[in-house]
């Protein structure tokens, strides 16, 4: 067995490309946007700006048997004074655990060379959300991680012990629950509330805006980093061309920008049914499954900590969701949402959602 510290391109798209191999016989998985991952493992995202990173795999006579790549976030450890590495975007092929932990051995070792004390897996905000620990018969949504049950004993071997766990809810729309949205959205406007969509004609103004809140909002929520506007320009500008200006809303109150979500449609059901297929070359094919999306991801709300209490969760939410409930949507889910996070817990509840999906984060100590 060997494992080898990647260099070039083309490791890293033959990296990307393995979980073909991993995910052949599985009805659920969806690939990843391979350009996308390609740029954070060789470093060229905006995203990965101020981070090292380094990807891994092992093989065997030339044969990949799982890959690993490590990560040391610099924003993230001086914004909590920390010395922490992350270890993400892991698949494996199943029956090979000496090879597993080889492979988590050198990357734990390569970080320990950068001076960090200890390991986090399978969480670096803007990079990956936790691995599920159950819904192995449903497709993920959009960002979110799937992953092989036999991951959990892979990562426990190599030294790793349960750090947090984390939710993913879902609700399904009625009419009933529809009156409910919109009395959430008038009590928050007679309340001196407005809500407002994102203007695409001024993206730029809007991305910086949604950066500034987001970093305001969640400065003391565990696992975050600062965003920049760069790396925001992602979910803006990047994904630009599917997203619903209605389901991305302000709200402001006194002359400011006090709150702001973030949803759109759950890409996941087509590029899931596009699973093997060369977009490029099926793109009348790919546009008609954009129209058959009945799910949307809410994946990012928040309020500045000052006007919460008021409602404003509730109302940015609610109005997004009925803006997917007037483009006929069946369901909408409410992102991914830490076990001890009441407050988000309880808006997601007050919603109607239900818990669908469990995730779960890993640590192990380096020193």
């Amino acid at each position: 067995m060997l494992v080898k510290a990647l260099q070039s391109d083309e490791e890293f798209h033959r990296y990307v490309s393995f979980g073909q191999d991993v995910y052949d016989q599985n009805l659920y998985w969806t690939p990843p946007n391979a350009d996308h991952l390609v740029s954070l493992l060789n470093g060229t995202s905006p995203i990965a700006a101020h981070a090292k990173v380094q990807a891994f795999w092992v093989e065997l006579n030339g044969k990949v048997l799982a890959t690993l790549t490590a990560v040391l976030e610099d924003a993230y450890n001086l914004r909590w004074n920390d010395h922490m590495g992350h270890l993400l975007f892991f698949e494996a092929l199943p029956g090979y655990d000496d090879a597993v932990s080889e492979l988590f051995s050198a990357a734990c070792q390569w970080l320990k060379a950068h001076n960090c004390q200890s390991a986090r897996s399978s969480l670096l905000i803007s990079w990956q959300v936790p691995l599920t620990i159950d819904a192995y018969d449903c497709v993920p949504t959009i960002f979110h991680t799937y992953n092989p049950p036999y991951y959990h004993s892979y990562i426990k071997n190599a030294g790793f012990i349960t750090e947090r766990g984390a939710v993913q809810y879902q609700v399904e729309f009625t009419p009933d629950l529809a009156d409910t949205y919109r009395q959430m959205v008038e009590r928050s406007f007679l309340s001196g509330v407005t809500l407002r969509s994102m203007d695409f004609n001024r993206l730029e103004e809007e991305t910086v805006l949604f950066t500034e809140i987001c970093n305001d909002t969640f400065s003391e929520h565990w696992g975050m980093q600062p965003a920049t506007t760069a790396g925001m320009r992602g979910l803006t500008f990047g994904l630009k061309d599917f997203l619903v200006p209605e389901f991305i809303l302000f709200a402001e109150a006194e002359g400011q920008a006090i709150g702001v979500v973030y949803s759109l449609p759950d890409l996941n059901q087509a590029f899931h049914k596009m699973r093997g297929k060369e977009l490029q070359n099926n793109i009348a094919e790919f546009q008609q499954l954009l129209q058959q999306i009945d799910h949307g991801a809410l994946i990012i709300i928040g309020v500045r900590k000052q006007y919460r209490g008021r409602g404003v969760n509730l109302a940015l939410a609610a109005k997004s969701y009925l803006a997917m409930i007037e483009r006929g949507y069946k369901t909408g889910s409410y992102t991914i949402v830490l076990d001890d996070n009441w407050r988000s817990r309880r808006t997601a509840e007050r919603l109607g959602a239900k818990v669908t999906r469990n995730s779960v984060i890993y640590r192990r100590e380096l020193t």
